[in-house]
């Protein structure tokens, strides 16, 4: 009776249901399909998260309601890898305190390598400490996805430390190569936060817009609004409001997007920005916001057509602007000259980067390495560390681990231990005793040869071989104990430097701004106010220089390319509107081949490429090929390049642009040496404004350097030519000891010269020893 009542039941319903379906599966939050581990009933650290269903208010009544679900994307990279047998990163996502305190889900795709062993291999992401994710790594056939309920209080308002990390072992490889195929793609568009609530969709208040994170592709866009952007008054302010979004922002990969109109593209890492006085944006928005019309206003908004979270800067008049982005900036800005003892980097590298201004000594547990124990065949760990644009010891320093360690009995001599800074190798530490060792603070030197200014990573890597992993047996890829202990009490030494700045150094600019960012007076920027291309460029390029810097950088966009003197100077237009003469100083050729900027194979190759094409074919043979082997043999044994035997490097031939490279980026000093001309410009002003969005991005950007970048947009690549000739300048007051330093490091690399200073030396003893003993010594 009770079955057939049920099937009646059904029946009346059905048609209905086919007929109206409430589809709540854009609203709800999907089950999860894994769930962290246990924990205690007050929700803290490793507790059972309630289910989805009962965290969020309202989902267990009879009668459901329609909840509103905002998707935030939160890795900040392009692409993210997690590789090798032990891989980890970590960041900060910033997050409003209506997103705080809404129910939230986080959502993980990934797929892994083939060769990656689900049942030995973990995949985990913390959340302020708390585990959130721990996962078997089980996607080698087709991407896998995880959805998970965030426990109570794990977030809160302000940064949020995210770590994920993944253990993996090889399914039937023992050996260090087969370590390399290890790898875990995180998959960008399907890993995002998710928050219900109505508030958590929106941004209140101005300091809001930190929230603005990134889009699926780990990219930050700020649509720039200004209706009177054709006004010469608008340039230094779009600029200004620019730098002080990218500095509240803080992320790493960040573009502006400069128009009259704009548009109603907003979402998770996009944000509208209005800007100008009332009479201009009163045709854009449908109501202004209160008091713009009697003062300097800045605050978010909702507008139907630019979209909900609109941020409107504006008051009666440009002056009135003004004091508005003052008061956004004046939440980031830091004064000129001010040191910092840090570089903001949470947003994509936890913890923030030291900045070393001399002699330093650094724990690892400072830096932000943990104890780590690990049983496999190749491990690395890494931190970072910041020198000033400054910096000059490249030749002769030597920076100090002091390792504190632990290997086991099993580890076989011919193991060692390698450290990289900037993915270059720096020092080699062999393993040469068996039986295992706990090494207490053991040195080892690593060459600062590959130190720029800005961040450093240093990374420290251990090759382990072991006796069953040359047997290999049956399940010997995940057997086994503990092989090698790295302890947070190692310490990172930093001696002594010479500080001295130098032109042209655009790796100076990639670093810490400089040298624009220690003027006291507005940078003069050169550039054609009336192409919106041109001045998204412009935007773009200043707010990653002043995230850079630090604090925003002053400019004046009212000063004519003749006017600048010896003043620093940036010039950012398309090649044919920048002078002849501003091209001539930084060493640019005004007649760029015909298909410049085009990714053809009939573009013709430079003489400089095809002569090293040749080289490399004939290679050893005839004594010019003999010569070619031995200054590859020096450069590879003594790190000693050609150029180190030069006594006066001339300038550098004048560069032509040409073939694929679609923006060039070159500096050299001005005329009388007085300042420091900094020259960006492409074929045209939709290719300068895509360059410079490719070279501003975090992988691009720390690889500008030498006195000329080329970036080639269609392939990411960014090629240097290195600095053959330069000027010192004075950064620091006068000190004996500073200008030893200098002297040391100019002497190393200058090879020639130090032999000519020494064999002079020598010559000078001989003579002064000869007319002591003439004058001291017995004659006949």
């Amino acid at each position: 009776m009770r079955a057939a009542w049920l099937l009646s039941f059904f029946l009346a319903v059905s048609p209905a249901a086919a007929q109206a379906p409430f589809d709540m599966s854009g609203e709800r939050p999907p089950a999860p399909t894994s769930a962290p581990p246990a924990a205690p009933a007050n929700g803290g650290p490793g507790g059972v998260p309630p289910a989805v269903d009962s965290q969020v208010p309202g989902l267990a009544d009879i009668q459901p309601r329609v909840l509103q679900a905002a998707k935030r994307y939160f890795v900040p990279f392009t692409e993210l890898v997690l590789s090798g047998e032990y891989s980890q990163r970590s960041w900060s996502v910033f997050l409003t305190p209506e997103q705080a305190a809404a129910a939230a889900e986080i959502h993980l795709g990934y797929q892994s390598a083939v060769v990656v062993a689900p049942e030995a291999s973990r995949l985990k992401l913390s959340i302020n400490g708390i585990d959130v994710v721990d996962a078997p790594v089980a996607a080698s056939d087709n991407a896998s996805d995880i959805s998970v309920a965030i426990p109570p209080r794990v977030l809160h308002a302000g940064l949020n430390d995210i770590v994920i990390s993944a253990v993996q072992r090889h399914r039937t490889d023992c050996t260090t190569q087969s370590t390399y195929e290890l790898r875990t793609q995180i998959d960008l568009s399907r890993t995002f936060l998710t928050f219900y609530g109505a508030e958590a969709a929106r941004w209140k208040r101005v300091e809001d817009l930190r929230a603005i994170g990134v889009d699926e592709n780990g990219t930050t866009t700020f649509n720039l609004v200004v209706p009177s952007m054709a006004q010469a008054a608008s340039a230094a302010p779009t600029v200004r409001l620019g730098e002080a979004l990218a500095l509240m922002a803080g992320m790493p990969n960040q573009s502006f997007e400069v128009t009259e109109t704009g548009s109603s593209g907003a979402g998770s890492g996009v944000a509208n920005v209005v800007i100008g006085p009332v009479a201009d944006i009163s045709k854009l928005l449908e109501k202004l916001p209160e008091g713009a019309e009697a003062g300097p206003v800045a605050k978010v908004v909702d507008d139907p057509k630019l979209g909900p979270s609109t941020l409107v800067v504006s008051g009666p008049n440009w002056q009135a602007v003004d004091m508005a982005i003052d008061d956004i900036a004046s939440q980031v800005d830091r004064p000129v000259g001010s040191l910092r003892s840090s570089l903001a980097t949470r947003t994509w590298r936890t913890p923030d980067v030291p900045m070393l201004l001399g002699a330093s000594n650094l724990k690892f547990s400072d830096l932000g390495v943990t104890t780590l124990e690990f049983s496999g065949r190749r491990i690395r760990t890494d931190f970072a560390v910041g020198v000033p644009s400054d910096f000059y010891a490249d030749a002769y320093g030597q920076a100090t681990i002091l390792l504190d360690a632990a290997y086991s009995q099993d580890v076989l001599p011919g193991s060692h231990i390698d450290v990289y800074v900037n993915d270059y190798i720096a020092a080699t530490m062999p393993i040469t005793a068996a039986g295992g060792e706990i090494l207490r603070h053991l040195p080892i030197k690593v060459t600062m040869r590959h130190f720029r200014p800005g961040d450093n990573t240093i990374a420290i890597e251990a090759v382990l071989l072991t006796q069953a992993d040359a047997v290999c047996g049956p399940g010997a890829t995940s057997a086994g104990g503990q092989r090698l202990a790295i302890f947070d009490s190692s310490e990172f030494v930093m001696p002594d430097f010479a500080r001295i700045a130098r032109t042209p150094d655009l790796a100076a600019i990639s670093g810490t701004g400089a040298p624009y960012s220690r003027a006291e007076y507005a940078l003069p920027l050169i550039m054609e106010r009336a192409q919106p291309e041109t001045v998204s460029a412009a935007v773009t390029l200043l707010a990653r220089m002043s995230v850079a810097a630090g604090r925003l950088i002053g400019v004046d966009t009212t000063t004519a390319a003749a006017a600048v003197a010896d003043r620093n100077a940036l010039f950012i237009s398309a090649l044919s509107q920048i002078p002849p003469a501003v091209l001539a100083q930084v060493g640019v050729s005004g007649n760029s081949s015909s298909g410049w900027g085009e990714s053809v194979a009939s573009v013709h190759p430079s003489t400089e490429a095809t002569f090293d094409e040749w080289r490399q074919k004939l290679r050893g043979s005839g004594w010019r090929g003999q010569v070619s082997s031995f200054e590859d043999w020096m450069s590879r044994t003594f790190n000693i390049s050609m150029n180190s035997f030069r006594m006066f490097p001339g300038r550098p031939a004048e560069f032509t642009p040409q073939g694929s490279a679609s923006l060039v980026v070159a500096q050299e000093t001005s005329p009388t040496s007085g300042g420091t001309w900094t020259v960006i410009t492409a074929p045209t002003g939709s290719a300068l404004r895509d360059g410079v969005r490719t070279l501003t991005q975090q992988d691009s950007w720390r690889s500008l350097g030498g006195h000329l970048t080329t970036v080639d947009t269609g392939d990411n690549k960014v090629s240097t030519l290195s600095v053959t000739q330069f000027n010192f300048v004075e950064t620091q007051p006068f000190s004996l000891a500073n200008y030893r330093l200098i002297l040391a490091n100019w002497l190393s690399a200058n090879a020639l010269s130090y032999a000519v200073v020494l064999t002079l030396f020598s010559i000078l003893l001989g003579l002064a020893t000869a007319v002591l003993l003439g004058s001291l010594g017995r004659r006949r």
